[in-house]
């Protein structure tokens, strides 16, 4: 019985001697593979309510008993448990668990893994992308998404590129893709969006990714996702940078001394013509460029600050860019606003705002930059000196134009028997520009609101209500300097207050939208399904008033109340649109996936026989790396398989072209006027939808460890019921009418690569390249075999839509060989044969339009993007690359700056027999004006140092990295490319039959900027 006691008496000392143990302090770090410390990982210890969190250098500390054990987590990593012995030291490594890692991808109405997609879609997300020196988020893509050719039609500062997704789709209708800002589709461009607020950049490519936006889906859709609050302590982040701009190239364009050597070599030293005599005497060698380029800027701030709790979280931000052009007088300034807010007021209910406001001013240019130059005589000074005085009468420092030396015009000048030297009876360019303001102002908002209720885990309602404004005022005041000389004694005073004009455009949109989802998620062990059914309505209404005057008293007052009032209207505008849909998506075993999807849109802007539309998609995927005989491959991480075809569509005509508009007319009765109404349209009440049809085919794959990442895509798409606008003779009284006829294709293949060439601890490089080739083709014209269009019947230019080819070509005369000016009297400055030699190409004898040919595309083979990351220690480097191959421009600039169209210069062909003049074109319907319009771009480059951690935290900052940026520091223009941006296709942007005209473009430019991130 003692014996008993005994041990019992032991039993429980042992026991209250293990309950009475202390804890030790346990410390140590956490580490990756790479031995690169962790931050924010999570350490509790097993079974006991004890939990920490490593700090900015991995480390961590907390109370434990011996032998306890800790575990080890973090998002995107496996689970690690470790037992705790002295706790002194820990050194804990996480290794990555890629299937956690994996990315989501953001598609209409939702998220996936990147794994379960079996659409077709681009992923771009915002590293660095802030840091590029350019002043809209649309540009800083350039050459990141497969597909997606974002090109610098116009260059000013501020200016919207073009956006083109797998090619031209239409002919009447725009092929703008959709742009949708946090699931709000946009009805104008991404200039509302501040790159310095977006998370991520979604493109959704194929019909069966694009089918659930159905009709706005036919030219692709780009999803922009910004910035959320996350529960955790408040982070504030700062970004700013300032930087110099300037022009990349200029023309190769001849001085007056310059001129003088030129001729005198043509000719080995015949005497120089009486204008070149003439000019000498003003001793001027201008430069034009130097008078209307410049050194241009750009700066750029913003400001955000994020946090919240599991319950209510937020974002706030707010930027200013401020964009000096390399154009005299063109700036662009904008400033931005953001703040959304999340509420879980209880465990089922959720509601959010977001609101995001936006300001900006634009000043832009007047006339384009081929007019501003070529107005700029290389021989005249700008401002009058004592021998202009002498020989034309002008007040010394006044502005001097070509046609004071011209004696037509100037009596003074006419007294010397002097020639004219007069190319142009229009001001200088610079006059030209400072004369005129010509200003934007916008005024946009976006706001939503959402409230989700969740009736189960897996069912659950979101509701949403937003809004879109946009106000935009375009202010417009011509000087009376501007156009014509007040100083000239033949200048009356009427005359000076007759070129005086003043515009006042206000246009103003209002969109309401309403959208109403049911959402099912549910995974059933092999099974797993995301539904959503929902209905969407959404109006936009617009007004537009346009007032214009002229003959002010006086340049100091510029309300137009001080002119007289020349014109005057408004217009209203409304456009609705209801939509159902619904989508599917269902995975067996997480290897076998199919998504079914349509929608169904009504649209007013269609005939009440045919307003409805039908979209829908289906795709599948095969994930053959979760197949047995690969699931331990050593090399292949991920394959997979895909297959979709699916129907979108485009209603991008505008309101009412469905029924008979009728245009405000004045007639003549009696001896009175009367007002009255004639017809610009004839109806059809069967207009609607043009469709296109989509077939994609892709492969997914990540190979060693996803070290290396191929994505390939080919698709063949047909668009057809074509909205297209059918011209009529006038004799019924109308133009024409839009119909819904033709067919387009469009075929093609994408592909992305991303590699991980060195991922150690000191040293990181990863490269992504991405290539994308579509060749389009005009497959019915509504009966029609053919169409010749003149772009400038100024200066004949011609485009050829034909069946079996491309959408547009340029169409004309092939040079056969150049007309010399040998033997001329070489004046202007600059001068050369308005015409050429044409081939005679069927060998007829004959040179006349059966002689005209295709003479290249707009379209380009191929085109790509290469993106370069490098990480050393605390130093990073980036750079981009971009490129495009095979396509052409028909560039006029060429004949503004060599004959500037100008009675005086030299006929040459003249001397010629009558036989061989006979043989000649002008240049302008010839292949002369056709150049490669390729290029490579060093889009950007950023180079960065981020201070070590040490340092930081002796400076309470979680970050701070100071950065050296540049944009188009490398610019490669192909070989016969004369002008100053091969982008520039800046005329008849809206008609894509007149595809590739190019005048006076503004010049590429080259910025570089110094920067710094801060963090707290």
């Amino acid at each position: 019985m003692r014996h008993r006691l005994l041990l019992l008496l032991s039993c429980l000392f042992c026991a209250a001697t293990l309950l009475a143990q202390k804890n030790i302090s346990v410390s140590g770090t956490v580490m990756d593979e790479n031995a690169t410390p962790l931050a924010d990982v999570t350490i509790s210890v097993k079974a006991k309510k004890i939990t920490t969190k490593t700090d900015a250098n991995g480390r961590f500390k907390l109370e434990a008993a011996p032998n306890n054990v800790l575990v080890v987590t973090m998002v995107g990593y496996k689970e690690n448990e470790v037992t705790v012995d002295n706790g002194e030291n820990l050194v804990i490594t996480l290794t990555r668990d890629l299937k956690a890692m994996e990315e989501v991808v953001v598609i209409g109405y939702g998220t996936v893994k990147k794994s379960s997609l079996t659409g077709s879609v681009s992923k771009v997300r915002n590293d660095n992308l802030d840091q590029i020196p350019v002043s809209r988020a649309d540009i800083a893509l350039q050459g990141k998404l497969a597909g997606v050719n974002i090109i610098t039609t116009d260059a000013q500062a501020g200016a919207a590129p073009t956006i083109q997704i797998r090619g031209a789709t239409s002919i009447s209708a725009t092929t703008n893709p959709l742009i949708v800002v946090d699931g709000y589709p946009v009805p104008t461009d991404l200039s509302t969006v501040d790159m310095n607020d977006i998370e991520s950049i979604e493109v959704l490519k194929d019909a069966a990714s694009a089918a659930i936006y159905g009709s706005r889906g036919g030219n692709g859709v780009i999803l922009i996702t910004t910035k959320m609050g996350r529960s955790g302590k408040t982070k504030i982040n700062f970004n700013l940078y300032t930087g110099i701009k300037n022009t990349y190239r200029r023309l190769d364009l001849y001085n007056l001394d310059e001129w003088i050597d030129f001729v005198q070599k043509d000719t080995k030293g015949a005497p120089l013509s009486t204008q070149i005599l003439t000019a000498e005497k003003f001793n001027a060698n201008t430069y034009p460029q130097d008078i209307i380029f410049r050194q241009g800027s750009i700066n750029n701030f913003s400001a955000n600050v994020a946090g919240g709790t599991n319950t209510v979280k937020y974002f706030l931000s707010g930027g200013v860019s401020l964009d000096k052009g390399v154009v005299i007088k063109n700036n662009y300034q904008r400033y931005n606003l953001r703040a959304n807010f999340s509420i879980k007021a209880s465990p089922k209910f959720e509601i959010g705002i977001d609101i995001s406001p936006t300001y900006s001013v634009t000043s832009d240019l007047p006339l384009k930059i081929h007019d501003a130059i070529r107005t700029i005589a290389q021989w005249m000074p700008l401002y009058a000196n004592d021998t202009v005085v002498k020989y034309t009468g002008k007040p010394v420092g006044s502005y001097v134009h070509q046609r004071d030396f011209d004696p037509a015009r100037n009596p003074m000048y006419a007294a010397f028997g002097f020639p004219s030297l007069s190319a142009s009876s229009d001001n200088n360019g610079y006059t030209q520009i400072m004369g005129t303001d010509s200003k934007l102002y916008e005024f946009r908002t976006i706001a939503n609101t959402f409230l989700k209720y969740d009736f189960t885990k897996s069912l659950s309602f979101k509701t949403s209500l937003g809004f879109f404004t946009s106000q935009r005022e375009r202010e417009l005041y011509r000087a009376s300097w501007a156009r014509v000389d007040i100083l000239n004694p033949q200048t009356t005073a009427a005359q000076a207050r007759a070129n005086t004009f003043g515009q006042n455009t206000k246009t103003g949109i209002m969109d309401l939208l309403s959208e109403n989802l049911l959402i099912y998620k549910k995974h059933f062990t092999v099974h797993d399904i995301d539904a959503i059914a929902g209905f969407t309505a959404q109006t936009t209404k617009g007004k537009r008033s346009d007032i214009q005057a002229n003959n002010f008293a006086t340049d100091e007052i510029k309300t137009l109340n001080a002119g007289t009032i020349i014109a005057a209207s408004t217009t209203e505008e409304t456009n609705n649109l209801v939509s159902a849909l619904f989508r599917v998506n269902y995975g067996y075993k997480d290897k076998y996936l199919l998504s079914v999807a349509s929608r169904w849109d009504g649209s007013s802007r269609f005939g009440p026989d045919n307003r409805w539309g039908w979209f829908p998609s289906a795709s599948a995927a095969w994930r053959i790396s979760q197949e047995s005989f690969l699931q331990n491959s050593q090399w292949i991480n991920e394959l997979k398989l895909r297959a979709s075809y699916g129907a979108t569509g485009n209603n991008n005509i505008g309101n009412y072209r469905y029924f008979a508009n009728v245009t405000p007319v004045n007639a003549v009765l009696g001896d009175n006027p009367s007002p009255g109404f004639v017809s610009s349209l004839y109806s059809n009440n069967n207009l609607g939808w043009e469709r296109t049809f989509s077939f994609n085919g892709g492969i997914d794959a990540s190979l060693w460890e996803n070290r290396l990442s191929i994505t390939l895509d080919g698709y063949n798409a047909t668009t057809d019921k074509l909205l297209l606008y059918l011209p009529i003779p006038y004799v019924t009284g109308v133009d024409g009418y839009y119909i819904n006829l033709g067919k387009v294709k469009n075929t093609g293949f994408e592909l992305e690569v991303t590699g991980k060439i060195v991922d150690n601890k000191n040293f990181k490089w990863s490269t992504t390249v991405v290539g994308s080739h579509n060749r389009n083709k005009l497959i019915d014209f509504g009966g029609n075999t053919e169409l010749i269009s003149n772009g400038d019947p100024k200066r004949n230019n011609f485009f050829l839509a034909r069946v079996g080819q491309p959408l547009v070509q340029f169409y004309g005369y092939v040079v056969d060989s150049a007309v010399s000016l040998s033997g001329s009297n070489y004046w202007p400055i600059g001068v050369a044969a308005e015409r050429t030699f044409a081939k005679d190409i069927n060998d007829d004898g004959v040179i006349d339009s059966k002689d005209r040919t295709t003479l290249g595309s707009p379209y380009p083979d191929f085109t790509w993007g290469m993106t370069q990351t490098f990480r050393y220690k605390d130093f990073d480097a980036s750079f981009i690359l971009q490129g495009s191959r095979g396509a052409e421009v028909y560039n006029v600039d060429p004949n503004y700056y060599e004959t500037q169209f100008n009675s005086t210069g030299v006929n040459a062909y003249l001397k010629y027999s009558p036989a061989l003049q006979a043989t000649t074109r002008f240049k302008t319907e010839s292949s002369y004006n056709v150049q490669d319009a390729s290029f490579i771009a060093l889009r950007s480059v950023n180079i960065g140092y981020n201070l070590p951690k040490k340092i930081l935290n002796r400076l309470h900052v979680s970050n701070l990295r100071f950065y050296a940026t540049a944009n188009n520091l490398w610019y490669k223009f192909a070989g016969n490319y004369s002008s100053l941006n091969p982008e520039g296709i800046n005329e008849f942007e809206t008609d894509p039959l007149k595809k590739g005209y190019q005048r006076g473009a503004a010049p590429v430019t080259r910025t570089i900027a110094f920067g710094l991130n801060l963090g707290f």
